[in-house]
Formats: structure tokens, sequence, C-alpha cells
């Protein structure tokens, strides 16, 4: 879009919201009729404007509930980050027999004061944990996690999670190391936020690897498109280290690391550009 121009997009069209890699402080909104629509926004100013009907799954990504989770005969696994504002409830109460309207949920929830963190930090935060209702999962029971970065003050953040630590103890029996084989201890009760860990973890390293091999603009949408892209740095990474054992003018990297080779390559070419650029529009005197 440009600029003064306007669209409207119902959100119930709406499946997913990411960042443009290679349009920079720009978002691109996609649809159910594969439509897609670039606008000068950031993700945490839409997913403001979307809704409490979308949540962030990860780092850059918004989805739509509607759209991803809530399909006929599926009962979707999902541990992702919410907005703080996210209506949070308590679990309906026990039947009283009196005939009456059972209530369908407890009362509100707030993340500041109904959710008692932990004495010691969990990883990096103190950590609070409670099954829950909310809006976004209907009648379905969740588990929320709030995050703080301390204890009684500071910043805090909101986890949902479809999945519950008590499906995890046999996968979490076979783990090696800490803290996935904690299943006898307070911690299991944490997996699940573990889990979501590591998902960040192989985001952030799938972006830094994208970054330095300047595969910036090289987007995937699935499996085939990752695994073509794994396949790219592995050969670039190959290429670079049999280089100065190929190259005579490089020999003297041999010992270094490929960050260093980059950045005298990326020199040579830089020199190799100038070069060339200046040879060509040079005239002759």
């Amino acid at each position: 879009m440009g600029l003064d121009e306007k669209v409207r997009i119902p959100l119930s069209q709406i499946t997913y919201v990411d960042p443009m890699k290679t349009v920079p402080h720009s978002i691109c909104y996609h649809t159910f009729d594969g439509s897609e629509i670039t606008v000068r926004d950031t993700i945490e100013h839409a997913l403001l404007l979307l809704g409490c009907g979308f949540m962030k799954s990860h780092r850059s990504v918004i989805l739509s509930l509607s759209a991803f989770l809530y399909r006929e005969g599926v009962e979707p696994l999902l541990i992702g980050n919410a907005r703080l504002d996210s209506v949070i409830y308590d679990l309906a109460p026990a039947p009283t027999g009196r005939k009456e309207r059972s209530a369908k949920h407890g009362r509100r929830l707030s993340i500041k004061t109904d959710f008692a963190v932990s004495e010691e930090k969990i990883g990096d935060y103190y950590t609070g944990v409670r099954r829950v209702l909310t809006n976004i999962f209907g009648s379905r029971e969740v588990l929320a996690y709030v995050t703080a970065s301390e204890k009684s003050s500071g910043s805090r953040r909101l986890f949902f999670s479809t999945v519950f630590s008590e499906q995890l103890q046999i996968f979490c029996a076979w783990q090696e190391k800490a803290p996935l084989n904690q299943t006898g201890s307070i911690w299991m009760k944490y997996i699940p936020l573990f889990l979501y860990s590591f998902c960040w973890n192989i985001e952030v390293s799938y972006y830094e690897q994208k970054t330095f091999w300047s595969f910036c603009s090289y987007m995937v949408r699935n499996r085939k498109g990752i695994e073509m892209l794994v396949n790219l740095i592995n050969i670039s990474y190959c290429v670079m280290k049999l280089l100065p054992y190929k190259e005579e003018s490089f020999s003297n990297h041999c010992n270094e690391s490929v960050q260093e080779l980059r950045f005298a390559l990326s020199e040579q070419i830089c020199k190799q550009v100038f070069y060339a650029t200046f040879v060509k529009t040079s005239k002759p005197a």
C-alpha cells in the first residue's frame, strides 16, 4: 500500500501477519484467499489492533486462532506468548446442586495479583502457573504461565499452553539433561514453558544464520523450503572452509574462523567492485 491508501480486511479473513524482511518497518497481512497486503506498521501495534482473536506465536508472527486452532475434530497443541490484557478466568466452580444455571467460568484473574510466582527463578525468570479458562480457547482448560523479571515488581509476560505437564511425563522420562529430566520435582509443571524457550532459541539461530549468510531475502513457508535453506547454509559454510586450501591468496586464513574469513572475502569483493566501477566510469585524459 502506498501513502494515504486505505483498505479494509475482515478479521475473519486474516490467517497470519509477519514482518517483511526486504522492506524495513513493514508487515504483511495474509488472507485465506492467498492475498498479501503490505503496510507500514509494527508487529506489536498490529497485535494491539487485531484483538484477542489473535496470538503472537513466537518472536515475530501473529496467528489467527480461528484459522489455525479451531478445526473440527482437532485438539491443537500450542505453547505461545499472549497479550498482557488477554481475558483469563478461574476454573468454573463445582455445581451447587440447586436448580440454577451453572457458571461457565470463575472470576476474572489478574496476572499481577492472582499468580504466585516461584520462590526462586525458574530458568531466567520467576514463574507462576495455574489452569485457567480464556475467551481465546472457549471452554477448553489451558495452562497460563506468568513470568516476572523481579519477584515483587518488574515487567511480566503471559503465556498459554494447551499442553499439560502430565502429558509430557513419558517424554521427559527419556531425557538425560536438566531441566527436561526433572519429572519428579517441582520443575515438572514448568516443562511446557521450557519447550517454548527451545522454540525461541531456534528462531534466534535461524534469523542469525540467514543474516550472517546474507539470505534475508530467502522467504520460506514450508518444510521443503526450510530444508533447502539449511542445505544452502551448509554449502556456504563448506565452501568458505575449503577456500583457503584451494585459493593461494587466502591461504593465510586456513586456521581462522569462518567469520574472519567471510570478512576478508567481503573486503576483497568490495575492492574488486570498486575497481571495476572506477575503471568503467573513468574517462581518458
